[in-house]
């Protein structure tokens, strides 16, 4: 299993090394651009070009760590882009480790579970998200906290009594999971309290609930603090909501012949970022935060006077997060190969996970409870926006894991089921 994960690790720097030109340079996302900002100056802003003022569209930690990294190094240097690069692959190893004792305990035999683990590490499906995208932006992150997050909530289960030191330890990862993705927090807090009903006698609910407010503020307060500072508004998370809501929900996105050409439309018309007439009718705006609250107002006075399109559109981007559409592969429409190989790879792993959980929870509801937490929260956040295939990555290779398990059943391997 070690040697696997280290092969992955290596795997993928050594993809990035045979296209240098084309995989080691800097990534300019919102996030990359608040990174390089913050390495020249110590500011967390221009997020969409320099002058575009202090930034809610990103969250805090990646940002830092990327704008330290530059300040070191230099702002997309070789050498920082790599050293980036190293960073976000021991972030990816540890994603596999935990799945893979995940996997363990949900009763995964040990056949299924190293081939789960082999595809992950050395077939390049995700390599370009994981070793380009993911060196600024947070899936990656936000992915190993929610398999770790996972694989500690079934420990506690297992453990039994349930104490209050181990509730303040788990409600700071899962607050520092919380800057990161909402969404993944959410599934852990939840979790968490499954194992206090379960485990924790009603006189320390009210303790275990004090330590958990307190390990949040702890952890998310300098961030709501600084927001509520610049924005002179409470903020506990990023504040770009407001756009996402509006980039999904208009009337061109009703039942589109072209949604990749709809989306890029969308994207042009009114996120600073895409297009010179939205950054100008964002700086209009005192500033982001006021533009994005305009936005979402505006998405949900549509959703409000067109319920049943709005309806549809939320059901289609379920759809689309768990089978995505071939668009989703090329979302820009910027070319890239053998796409119809991984729409398969990936609806097909979809359809046995999505099983496999149907199945577990009949079998294995006690364990299988804690996966469905793990996914539903982030699945709730993430069809009010448009999916994008780094979405689906806070669960995607927990799948891959649960898909592997199921199909060794099928062609009648042994399971090692755990009640």
């Amino acid at each position: 299993m070690a040697i696997m994960i280290a092969l992955g690790f290596v795997a993928r720097l050594v993809w990035l090394l045979l296209d240098p030109a084309t995989r080691m340079g800097p990534h300019r996302s919102e996030m990359w651009h608040v990174a390089a900002t913050f390495a020249e100056t110590g500011v967390l802003g221009d997020a969409y070009r320099p002058g575009s003022g202090p930034s809610s569209h990103v969250g805090p930690f990646n940002p830092i760590v990327g704008g330290l990294v530059y300040r070191v190094l230099g702002v997309g240097t070789p050498a920082a882009e790599m050293a980036l690069a190293v960073i976000a692959g021991v972030i990816i190893a540890a994603l596999f480790w935990f799945l893979y004792r995940v996997a363990a305990r949900l009763g995964v035999a040990p056949v299924p579970r190293l081939v789960a683990l082999a595809f992950l590490a050395l077939v390049p499906l995700n390599f370009y998200v994981e070793a380009v995208d993911f060196r600024i932006r947070e899936g990656g992150l936000a992915a190993m906290l929610g398999a770790g997050l996972l694989l500690w909530t079934l420990h506690l289960d297992a453990r039994g009594p349930l104490t209050l030191r181990a509730v303040a330890g788990f409600g700071l990862a899962a607050a520092f999971a919380f800057l990161i993705n909402p969404g993944i927090a959410l599934g852990a807090y939840a979790g968490l309290g499954l194992v206090a009903l379960r485990h924790l006698r009603w006189q320390r609910w009210l303790p275990a609930a004090v330590l958990l407010a307190v390990g949040f503020v702890v952890v998310n307060g300098p961030w709501i603090a600084r927001n509520a500072i610049v924005y002179d508004r409470f903020m506990p998370s990023r504040g770009n909501f407001g756009m996402e809501l509006d980039t999904a929900y208009h009337a061109a996105a009703v039942d589109p012949v072209d949604p990749r050409a709809v989306f890029v439309a969308r994207s042009e018309e009114i996120h600073p970022f895409f297009s010179d007439a939205a950054y100008a009718r964002f700086k209009t705006f005192p500033d982001d935060a006021t533009y994005f609250a305009m936005l979402g107002v505006e998405a949900k006075q549509w959703i409000a006077a067109h319920k049943g399109e709005a309806a549809g559109i939320t059901l289609r981007h379920l759809r689309e997060l768990y089978f995505p559409p071939l668009w989703l592969f090329d979302q820009y429409g910027i070319g890239k190969n053998n796409l119809l190989v991984k729409l398969a790879i990936v609806w097909a792993t979809t359809g046995l996970a999505l099983a496999a959980i149907v199945i577990g929870l009949r079998e294995q509801p006690r364990h299988f409870v804690f996966v469905l937490l793990t996914i539903i929260f982030p699945t709730l956040i993430y069809i009010i926006v448009q999916p994008t295939l780094r979405y689906r990555y806070a669960f995607t290779e927990l799948l891959t894991f649960l898909a592997a398990g199921l199909l060794w059943r099928l062609i009648g391997g042994r399971t090692t089921i755990q009640r």
